[in-house]
Protein backbone atom coordinates (compact mmCIF):
# COMPACT_ATOMS: atom_id res chain seq x y z
CA UNK A 1 0.00 0.00 0.00
CA UNK A 2 1.16 3.53 -0.64
CA UNK A 3 2.22 5.32 2.51
CA UNK A 4 3.62 8.52 0.99
CA UNK A 5 1.93 9.81 -2.13
CA UNK A 6 4.44 12.66 -2.49
CA UNK A 7 7.22 10.25 -3.46
CA UNK A 8 5.23 7.07 -4.13
CA UNK A 9 6.71 5.21 -1.16
CA UNK A 10 5.02 2.00 -0.04
CA UNK A 11 4.80 0.30 3.32
CA UNK A 12 7.27 -2.30 2.02
CA UNK A 13 9.79 0.44 1.22
CA UNK A 14 9.44 1.79 4.77
CA UNK A 15 9.79 -1.73 6.23
CA UNK A 16 12.87 -2.31 4.08
CA UNK A 17 14.39 0.94 5.36
CA UNK A 18 13.79 -0.21 8.95
CA UNK A 19 15.33 -3.60 8.16
CA UNK A 20 18.35 -1.73 6.78
CA UNK A 21 18.77 0.12 10.08
CA UNK A 22 16.41 3.11 10.08
CA UNK A 23 14.70 3.61 13.44
CA UNK A 24 13.26 7.14 13.12
CA UNK A 25 11.02 8.84 10.59
CA UNK A 26 13.95 11.09 9.60
CA UNK A 27 16.13 8.07 8.88
CA UNK A 28 13.34 6.46 6.84
CA UNK A 29 12.90 9.73 4.91
CA UNK A 30 16.61 9.78 4.13
CA UNK A 31 16.51 6.17 2.88
CA UNK A 32 13.29 6.01 0.85
CA UNK A 33 11.82 9.50 0.87
CA UNK A 34 8.66 8.68 2.84
CA UNK A 35 7.83 11.62 5.10
CA UNK A 36 10.40 13.96 3.61
CA UNK A 37 7.99 16.23 1.73
CA UNK A 38 4.69 17.45 3.20
CA UNK A 39 4.81 15.23 6.33
CA UNK A 40 1.20 14.00 6.28
CA UNK A 41 2.40 10.39 6.29
CA UNK A 42 4.85 10.67 9.20
CA UNK A 43 2.38 9.23 11.72
CA UNK A 44 1.86 6.20 9.47
CA UNK A 45 5.62 5.90 8.91
CA UNK A 46 6.20 5.95 12.69
CA UNK A 47 3.57 3.23 13.13
CA UNK A 48 5.30 1.03 10.56
CA UNK A 49 8.65 1.64 12.27
CA UNK A 50 7.22 0.65 15.66
CA UNK A 51 5.56 -2.47 14.26
CA UNK A 52 8.70 -3.53 12.40
CA UNK A 53 10.94 -2.97 15.42
CA UNK A 54 8.50 -4.82 17.70
CA UNK A 55 8.43 -7.78 15.31
CA UNK A 56 12.23 -7.78 15.22
CA UNK A 57 12.41 -7.73 19.02
CA UNK A 58 9.88 -10.56 19.22
CA UNK A 59 11.86 -12.67 16.75
CA UNK A 60 15.04 -12.03 18.72
CA UNK A 61 13.36 -13.18 21.93
CA UNK A 62 12.09 -16.34 20.27
CA UNK A 63 15.62 -17.07 19.10
CA UNK A 64 16.95 -17.19 22.64
CA UNK A 65 17.30 -20.69 23.97
CA UNK A 66 17.45 -20.65 27.74
CA UNK A 67 18.69 -23.70 29.59
CA UNK A 68 16.72 -23.80 32.83
CA UNK A 69 17.62 -27.33 33.89
CA UNK A 70 18.74 -27.74 37.52
CA UNK A 71 22.44 -27.32 38.19
CA UNK A 72 24.27 -30.64 38.05
CA UNK A 73 21.69 -32.36 35.85
CA UNK A 74 23.55 -31.63 32.62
Amino acid sequence: MYVCLCVGATNQMVSDAVAAGASTSKEVAAMCGAGADCGRCRCTVRGIIQAALAATDEDALRGLALDISPVGSR
